[in-house]
């Protein structure tokens, strides 16, 4: 009998167990359903953020039903579930996101025509009453209050309507920052940047807005703040890359490109087809290295500091322009015209079927910017998103990557929760991320469109970063939005899910786990290994 793979197996746990050094729980507390006969006017679930003084989620939320489309506003409950307030904010525009603190709510708001300029309106979260509306960039999309509340930053998206009409149809992106007090507000743009094109295409920064400027092309999604209050993080998504801003002078200081993840490398494999089995049919989790280059296309970004130093998480989905009328960056591989170099490459690396077959790169989304000398056929094959989370510095370098570790996790623990039909696109599609601690501990919670669920990592040791769980609750479908939080009872996550329109509850704890475990460990795995010399 040889017992060498299940002591390796069991090292391995250990290992993995030793690395988190915790054991982390979970309960699902409540799902709150958004619609008309629960007395809901957001008659949706996409943010959702927490409010310490009154113990309240307040929940931004706009109809999915097309019937309803338009229709929008704010939810807020209790922390048993129950709607204490519900007010609509369709007569002013389109919602996209709240944030809470100290008292005071803001709530950002696309105007009726989104090329507009938008505004952010600030409530008094006790008793709702309106304390200001200010007006900022078109399409403000996500809001960030600094840790001591004193301003408030809003992530102006600026999306266009269509890139067919001209610069009428592409506004600027643009960082509002607000002084909450007085509601003073000062802009950091990008039009500073308009003349080094070049220079931040040479450095990676992915530019294909048709004639639009940089300004244009670059459009904010998240922000996150250093813990200090000074520095802001905004993720520049279809541009694959951050912006670093200095909240003081409401500067964008520097554009940082992501870089591109190399899917042929061992540990940052990924599926690539939906229709990679038996007749057309999907093989889940056939998870391989190819010759392809992933863009990492942050959208949600998380702030925490380790050490005495500072870093950013982005959750790396992905995204393309194909949205609006003239954008459509996306093609098959299996219909693009390849560069002749770059097929003798893949020729020796996948055989000379790559392209044809399903069971291969055929059915793979990539984007026509890896034409990259424009002469129309495709220099390397690009996949939006990076199916991964990453960690950056201060400076906005990449100290860790989770590789192809999602995908890998799913396949062996969750394939349930495997979506087969977007492994040809953005896999799991990480879109949200947020961090907390929790007993001590250092935990990321990453939202997971596609696989309606959300992961949980410890990151107490940034040199042993360990996979703990997922949470999700059936019915669920869409985690949009995070928020995580702790009171008097304990920690919680709030998880707004936008494709079912509800929102969920879980309480978490992190419990160191008990000396006697190692001690147990220790003595097994020297057991096996005596075992293992007397049977040799």
């Amino acid at each position: 009998m040889k017992l060498l793979p299940l002591a390796a197996a069991i090292a391995a746990a250990l290992v993995s167990a030793g690395a988190a050094a915790a054991d982390f729980q979970w309960s699902h507390q409540w799902t709150f359903n958004h619609t008309a006969a629960n007395g809901s006017n957001a008659m949706g679930s996409e943010i959702v953020a927490y409010d310490a003084l009154n113990d309240r989620l307040w929940i931004a939320g706009t109809d999915a039903n097309q019937a309803n489309i338009g229709q929008g506003g704010i939810d807020v409950l209790d922390l048993s579930g129950n709607l204490v307030q519900s007010f609509s904010t369709a007569a002013l525009g389109g919602i996209n996101s709240v944030a809470l603190s100290h008292g005071q709510a803001a709530v950002a708001i696309t105007a009726p025509t989104k090329t507009d300029p938008g505004v952010v309106r600030f409530y008094d979260a006790a008793d709702y009453s309106l304390q200001g509306s200010i007006t900022v960039g078109a399409n403000p999309d996500a809001v960030t209050y600094t840790p001591d509340g004193s301003r408030l930053l809003v992530a102006n998206e600026g999306e266009p309507s269509s890139y067919s009409i001209g610069p009428a149809g592409d506004p600027e992106g643009s960082v509002s920052i607000i002084d909450t007090s007085t509601f003073a507000v000062q802009t950091a743009g990008f039009s500073g940047f308009n003349a080094d094109a070049d220079a931040l295409t040479a450095a990676g920064v992915r530019l294909t807005g048709p004639n639009a400027t940089v300004a244009q092309d670059l459009e904010p999604e998240y922000i996150a703040v250093s813990r200090d209050g000074s520095t802001a993080f905004a993720t520049l998504q279809e541009a694959n890359a951050v912006a670093i801003i200095d909240i003081a002078s409401a500067t964008v200081t520097d554009i940082k490109s992501m870089g591109l993840k190399d899917h042929s490398l061992p540990g940052n494999g990924l599926d690539a087809s939906d229709r990679d089995g038996s007749g057309n049919n999907p093989l889940n989790g056939n998870i391989q290295n190819w010759n392809v280059q992933g863009l990492y296309m942050p959208d949600g970004i998380a702030s925490f500091s380790q050490g005495g130093k500072q870093y950013y998480l982005t959750a790396n989905e992905g995204d393309s322009r194909a949205d609006w009328p003239g954008g459509n960056d996306e093609i098959r591989v299996g219909s693009a015209d390849i560069d002749p170099d770059l097929r003798t490459a893949l020729d020796a690396a996948h055989g000379t079927d790559w392209q044809s077959n399903n069971d291969k790169l055929s059915r793979l989304t990539v984007s026509t910017s890896g034409d990259s000398d424009g002469d129309g056929d495709l220099d390397r094959l690009q996949v939006f998103g990076a199916r991964s989370f990453s960690i950056l510095d201060a400076d906005g370098n990449m100290v860790f990557d989770s590789g192809d570790q999602l995908e890998q996790i799913i396949k062996a623990q969750f394939p349930s929760l495997w979506d087969d039909g977007r492994s040809d696109n953005k896999g799991p599609e990480p879109e949200s991320a947020v961090v907390g601690k929790v007993d001590g501990r250092e935990l990321l919670f990453l939202g997971l469109e596609r696989s309606n669920a959300v992961m949980v990592w410890d990151l107490t040791d940034l040199s042993s970063i360990a996979f703990l769980d997922m949470l999700f609750t059936s019915g669920d479908v869409g985690p949009e939005g995070l928020s995580f939080f702790s009171n008097a009872q304990g920690s919680y996550l709030a998880v707004a899910n936008e494709v079912s329109e509800t929102t969920s509850l879980y309480k978490v704890s992190a419990v160191p786990l008990p000396g006697a475990l190692w001690l147990f460990g220790s003595m097994f795995l020297t057991w096996l290994g005596l075992r293992e010399k007397r049977e040799a």
